[in-house]
């Protein structure tokens, strides 16, 4: 999967501007909905995305991202919905068993293997009053030349732990370093993901990266199930298998 290839997000997701005070964010002018989907026409803002995120790009996604820490005081359940995701899956966490169970093979392969991280996972290991994008990643953000001008995509915001991001942002670097991602950048970003939590709780926060990039792949865009194997093999099993 693309990380800009997303279906439609559900309705009601929170807006960031009210949690994430910090954070450059496009101002949402009008929240609607047609049909089964809803929609944001939002504030247009300078800066385009970067051709290849570098290393200075990268220092400033991680200074934004720190503000997300305990920017939701009030909490949330997100710590047990990632439990059950990962166990018996939960669609608002776009992370569905249905499809990746019918894949079969080394997709359904995987699933097990993730079922299984999230039966011997311990919820009190996350936290629920950060702030989540919840699409992290590369090319959700503007630059104007070296400054990070803007981070769009919130569709998907919502309180819960800001860990996740961060592994999330991991994955993609890794999965782009040295073409879409500077290789210093994603050696920074990298370091960082395994610096704010320890090996347990990245065992879990890798396991829900992984599965939702294996429902999305095999619910819709199912000619790219080899690649996002590849790269849940590469990039996310190792932090499960120790």
């Amino acid at each position: 999967m693309r990380p800009d290839e997303r279906p439609p997000p559900e309705s009601g997701s929170p807006s960031p501007r009210s949690e994430l005070k910090f954070v450059p964010v496009p101002d949402p002018y009008r929240v609607a909905t047609s049909g089964a989907s809803c929609y944001t026409l939002q504030q247009r803002c300078d800066g385009e995305v970067p051709a290849v995120l570098r290393d200075t790009h990268a220092r400033q996604l991680l200074d934004l991202w720190s503000d997300h820490i305990d920017a939701v005081p009030e909490g949330s359940d997100w710590p047990d919905a990632l439990i059950r995701a990962l166990t018996v899956g939960d669609p608002l966490l776009w992370a569905d068993h249905a499809p990746v169970r019918a894949a079969g093979g080394e997709v359904a392969a995987l699933l097990d293997e993730i079922i299984d991280v999230g039966r011997t996972g311990d919820a009190r290991l996350l936290r629920g009053t950060d702030g989540i994008h919840g699409d992290w990643h590369h090319q959700n953000l503007l630059v104007i030349d070296d400054r990070v001008s803007t981070i769009f995509d919130w569709e998907s915001a919502r309180p819960g732990d800001a860990r996740f991001d961060l592994v999330y942002l991991s994955f993609w670097a890794d999965v782009f370093d040295g073409s879409e991602v500077e290789p210093a950048a994603a050696e920074r970003i990298r370091n960082a993901a395994r610096e704010v939590a320890d090996p347990p709780t990245r065992r879990l926060l890798a396991a829900l990266v992984a599965l939702h990039q294996l429902w999305f792949t095999t619910a819709h865009r199912p000619a790219r199930i080899p690649d996002a194997i590849g790269h849940v093999q590469q990039h996310l099993a190792p932090w499960w298998r120790g």
